[in-house]
């Protein structure tokens, strides 16, 4: 039995932080119920503009497996009645309109609470539900450009910002918004019956993302330097270096590793004076010990090795190392050796980032065509929505 069966999730989201948050609570067993809009449904479904999908995209599928879609026009009296009727059988409501939006449709927090007085109630948003900047929009690469994340990615100082490549503010935004409603789920299991409202930003989890940035610039007043593809201790052997076949990123951090890429390079002179300081331990780090001209030593000796090569030999001696892969190359190189948490058939989900040790994988349901489960709540009277004995 997974841990959230018997809970019903009220999922008025969409695109991809909102989805994120309800898809966790869907793989953890809760029965997820999702709000679209009347015609085309979660914008999501056409994102990849491929008509012969039939609103089913890789996109939107990966984060809807196994929801329930139910089509409800909520600028209608009819349509918020009727989800005011399912909301009396839910647990939890999640929703992220901008601030205001769902006050505005009558379905506030408090407006929920008079059907359903111990909902766990989320708002998902860019910038939060109060204060002066909570109007301001918000898309992934915005909200890394605002909160200094874009800054920090990219090579020299005088090189352009670069995002980061794929929606890292919005997945990490889905994960803390089903953090948090797992925390108030306990909380109602210990009988603590005070109104739970969640309030989660993309702006508070872009720092939390940057939590040690973060607190070096809070107590030093300074920004962070930008680091590229090198580690963050300034070891030497901390970087991303090319190689004859391609690109390996190395994390030889401390003396003894350092030692060892040195030799396996053909070059244990650049782990001596004076490169280095005479007498480090093995397990010293290295910090900030990259001068450029050992930099430009490693830089040479990496350009006619093999990528390949060296991330085997590097691994069975001990220091991590990885030839650079495209995501393509990873999927089919290196995870059919790992657990994962990829379904395999077709179309393919994604499972939680983590796996119950000594249960068997289970294949994850498919995603629902827009409306497809329509009917059967329209028909459902409210009585038979209360919340199953197992879930009280």
């Amino acid at each position: 039995m997974l841990p959230l069966e018997g809970f019903r999730v009220l999922d008025l989201t969409h695109v991809l932080a909102g989805p994120c948050a309800t898809h966790h609570l869907r793989c953890m067993g809760a029965e997820v119920i999702k709000i679209e809009r009347p015609g085309g449904g979660d914008p999501m479904r056409a994102l990849d503009m491929q008509p012969a999908l039939s609103g089913l995209t890789p996109g939107f599928r990966a984060l809807n497996a196994g929801k329930k879609s139910v089509v409800i026009d909520l600028a209608t009296e009819e349509g918020r009645a009727l989800l005011l009727r399912i909301a009396a059988g839910c647990d939890v409501f999640v929703e992220n309109f901008r601030p205001g939006a769902a006050r505005r449709l009558g379905l506030a927090p408090e407006d929920i609470r008079a059907v359903r007085p111990d909902v766990i109630y989320c708002s998902i948003s860019g910038w939060g539900q109060s204060g002066p900047n909570s109007a301001r929009g918000a898309y992934d690469h915005v909200i890394q450009a605002a909160t200094g994340m874009m800054a920090l990615q990219g090579g020299g100082a005088d090189e352009p910002p670069v995002k980061v490549g794929f929606p890292v503010i919005d997945i990490a935004t889905g994960m803390s918004a089903a953090e948090a409603i797992l925390a108030a789920l306990i909380r109602r299991l210990r009988g603590d019956t005070a109104p739970i409202t969640l309030d989660v930003s993309m702006v508070d989890c872009a720092l939390a993302l940057m939590s040690g940035p973060v607190a070096n610039t809070l107590s030093s007043g300074l920004a962070p330097e930008r680091v590229g593809n090198r580690g963050f201790v300034g070891s030497p052997g901390a970087e991303t270096f090319a190689t004859a076949d391609g690109h390996i990123s190395v994390a030889a951090n401390t003396m003894g590793q350092f030692t060892i890429l040195c030799r396996l390079l053909g070059r244990p002179e650049l782990c001596l004076p004076p490169f280095l300081p005479a007498g480090l331990s093995s397990g010293a780090f290295l910090a900030n010990a990259a001068t450029e001209e050992l930099r430009g030593e490693l830089g040479r000796a990496f350009a006619t090795a093999s990528a390949d090569a060296l991330e085997t030999a590097l691994n069975e001696a001990g220091v991590p190392a990885a030839r650079v892969r495209d995501l393509g190359e990873y999927l089919s190189e290196l995870y059919p050796q790992t657990p994962g948490i990829g379904v395999e058939g077709e179309p393919v989900a994604l499972g939680p980032a983590f796996r119950w040790v000594g249960q068997p994988a289970t294949a994850l349901p498919r995603a629902p065509h827009l409306g497809e489960h329509t009917e059967t709540y329209k028909s459902i009277a409210e009585p038979e929505l209360v919340r199953p004995e197992s879930a009280r």
